[in-house]
């Protein structure tokens, strides 16, 4: 995760200890069995962004929105903003999904948020394409070990999803990548 700033200050530390979930907001999410929260935040808009060992609970107006770890490519803390941008993993030549959050207090989400995206990655291999451009093939899983592998590309910029000669070097290092895999 991308941060300016430095996440999970001692003063923020302190800050989260006070800061409780309600227990409301704790009812609403879709918790899986054995699922709990571990570290929020507040937005300023007033909902609350939640982190399980499992996934993140981004708050809204109209509920809140699931999202694994695993399916979470980068994330971005602007402090100066007090605003944190998640970035969802996209399919093949598909935008990227962006949520924008302007939190109160990030509390340790940011920590948890860091934790599990990074535990989440099981292989990232890169590969040119045209001289320094190039794409990276990454393989994700849950940050429990459960499920499948899923994998996703992150191009590079002024690289075209639909050039056949990327789609080539991706469709040869995600091999690469599988092979890699299977002999860890």
């Amino acid at each position: 995760m991308a941060r300016e700033g430095v996440a999970g200050n001692e003063a923020g530390s302190r800050r989260q200890r006070r800061l409780s979930l309600p227990s409301d907001v704790t009812s609403a999410l879709a918790l899986s069995r054995g699922e709990r929260p571990l570290a929020w935040a507040r937005g300023t808009q007033g909902s609350w962004h939640v982190g399980t060992a499992v996934a993140l609970h981004i708050g809204s107006p109209e509920g809140s929105r699931r999202v694994a770890w695993e399916q979470i490519e980068r994330a971005d803390w602007r402090s100066d903003e007090s605003q944190l941008v998640i970035v969802e993993v996209a399919g093949w030549g598909e935008p990227e999904v962006r949520t924008e959050l302007e939190l109160v207090e990030p509390g340790r989400l940011l920590e948890l948020l860091r934790e599990r995206v990074t535990k989440s990655v099981v292989i990232n291999l890169y590969a040119p394409v045209r001289g320094r451009r190039g794409l990276s093939v990454v393989g994700r899983r849950s940050p429990s070990g459960d499920g499948e592998v899923a994998w996703s590309y992150v191009l590079g910029p002024g690289l075209d999803p639909e050039d056949p000669v990327v789609r080539q070097v991706a469709e040869r290092t995600l091999a690469q990548a599988q092979t890699e895999l299977a002999g860890l």
